[in-house]
């Protein structure tokens, strides 16, 4: 039941002077680093986070999520101006986008891309207030070995979908599980894969270990571009089309409301996607944008249209809202993002989960306006800076890449004056650009890292109260049984369909070459 005197408090508390200004901050952030092609809002989060130590927990919460929603719809500008996505979330925005721009329509298609985007996100949002509190009363009834299960589905999950290779998601999470380890068994004491290394008896901490793969990685895999390709030091064009001046036509009421069917589908398929671990933003886009250009064939959706656009943006931003579901509900990050803020609300001593409703009602209240207030910034910052934010584009890498490196460093050094922390995030940085090049994703590792805690936990308790009987302790409920069997049947379904799918590209390739040997030479 909503305790209005915890709403009130929390009202309170977002509408404070100190708490809105970092909600501006953060948007302001996130546009300008979605709007810049090869930046994403998580490396910026991830160089945020040490600076959350020194805020309340409100305008910790602000800052990030205004950084995530902003870089979500911010790379819907550079791709529209340049057909250059600022973020992988952007790619379907190119199709229609860049081709309305290139009509002298540029400023409609920036408008509709705004507009979608708060509009799906907002309802989305309106979805995740009411889902998380509903499944959390759910999860209260779990014990330690559904819990357990739950987040073996969960990391499998990840594992599957976030990559095009299962192996390499479910590699990927083992190296996560593995760096879990390290550190001192939380009962016995006994360090265990310090390697005999007194600086590792804490563990690795979370702050590190995320500025690293993020933020460091994506600089150094700028900086081998940099050297590979001197011509990259040109970046994007150095001239912001004119469409963005006041000459340009702007977007009507009526126009807006003829995308309402695009936007709906965007809205319902980036909702249900943000809820699925593993899929994300990008997933979100491509999806709505396919259906609706199937379900409105009569649209020529792909020819320059303004619903192709709104497909798009509703997609991938609807996503930003339900991702937090499982994190809220479960304490079981469904995404990159969703680990990010729950590092941030572990680092303001609030355990994200189903008790975080009972604990924690003022901060889950508080959360839960943030995500609404945040909108209507980026819909403000958006709309009256695009033409701003599209020059932002141009900065030349050679100056962003020694920027963001130094600033990851200081970070890093920052969060506990530990020069080793300093270390990490080099080692850090250099395994995230391996697992770039080798194509391994990151997200099953991060979220891995921080669920591999909670799992030990709930084995040992599951232990305990069986005295240590592991059958019994993991198999105590028909609820554990079935999570076990669905991990098992998804485990099996995943692998199978991913192998299918690469015997068909092998077997069309084939063909294709075997045509191609068949195919009489110029001198026949």
């Amino acid at each position: 039941m909503v305790d209005m005197a915890h709403v009130i408090e929390a009202f309170h508390l977002v509408f404070a002077f100190e708490t809105m200004a970092w909600i501006l901050l953060g948007v302001v952030v996130g546009v300008g680093v979605g709007a810049m092609p090869g930046l994403s809002p998580a490396p910026a989060i991830a160089l945020l986070l040490p600076l959350t130590f020194t805020l309340s927990l409100p305008a910790a919460l602000g800052l990030l999520i205004g950084v995530y929603k902003g870089g979500v719809y911010g790379g819907a500008i550079s791709a529209i101006s340049f057909a250059t996505p600022g973020t992988a979330d952007a790619a379907t925005t190119v199709f229609d986008g860049h081709k309305l721009m290139q009509r002298g329509q540029g400023k409609k298609a920036l408008h509709i891309s705004l507009y979608s985007s708060v509009t799906a996100d907002v309802t989305s949002d309106i979805i995740t207030i009411i889902l998380a509190p509903t499944l959390a009363l759910i999860a209260l009834s779990f014990g330690p070995s559904e819990r357990l299960w739950l987040i073996v589905l969960a990391v499998t999950l990840l594992g599957a979908l976030s990559g095009d290779h299962f192996a390499k998601g479910m590699l990927a999470a083992a190296i996560g599980l593995f760096l879990a380890t390290i550190g001192s068994d939380p009962v016995t004491m006994v360090p265990r894969n310090t390697f005999g290394q007194w600086w590792l008896m804490d563990g690795i901490h979370l702050v590190p270990l995320i500025i690293g793969l993020f933020a460091v990685a994506t600089m150094l895999e700028k900086l081998v571009e940099l050297i590979r390709d001197r011509a990259a030091r040109s970046g994007a064009p150095q001239i912001v089309p004119p469409a963005f001046g006041k000459s340009g036509e702007p977007l009507t009421f009526r126009e807006y409301l003829s995308c309402w069917k695009e936007m709906l589908i965007g809205t319902g398929i980036g909702s249900f996607v943000g809820i699925l671990p593993g899929l994300g933003a990008t997933v979100g886009a491509f999806l709505s944008y396919g259906v609706a250009k199937q379900m409105s064939p009569e649209k020529n959706i792909g020819s320059g249209r303004l619903e192709g656009v709104a497909a798009s943006e509703a997609g991938n931003n609807a996503t930003c809202g339900p991702t937090l579901i499982p994190l809220l509900a479960f304490g079981i990050p469904g995404s990159t993002i969703a680990a990010l803020l729950g590092g941030a609300l572990a680092i303001q001593g609030v355990q994200a989960g189903p008790r975080m409703f009972e604990l924690y009602p003022v901060a889950i209240y508080a959360l839960f306006i943030i995500l609404l207030v945040s909108n209507v910034f980026n819909l403000f910052i958006g709309r009256f800076f695009a033409g701003i934010y599209a020059r932002l584009a141009v900065v030349p890498p050679p100056l962003l890449v020694p920027v963001v490196l130094i600033m990851a460093l200081f970070g890093a050094y920052a969060y506990q004056n530990n020069h080793y922390d300093v270390y990490l995030v080099l080692g850090f940085g250099l395994l995230g650009y391996f697992m770039k090049v080798f194509n391994l994703p990151v997200a099953p590792l991060i979220i891995t890292f921080i669920l591999a805690p909670l799992a030990e936990e709930s084995l040992r308790r599951a232990l305990m109260i069986n005295r240590g009987d592991w059958m019994a302790a993991l198999f105590t409920s028909n609820l554990a049984i079935a999570l076990a069997v669905f991990c098992v049947v998804v485990t099996i379904v995943l692998a199978r369909l991913q192998v299918n799918q690469r015997v068909k590209t092998l077997a069309s390739v084939r063909s294709d070459d075997g045509e191609g040997g068949e195919r009489p030479g110029p001198g026949h």
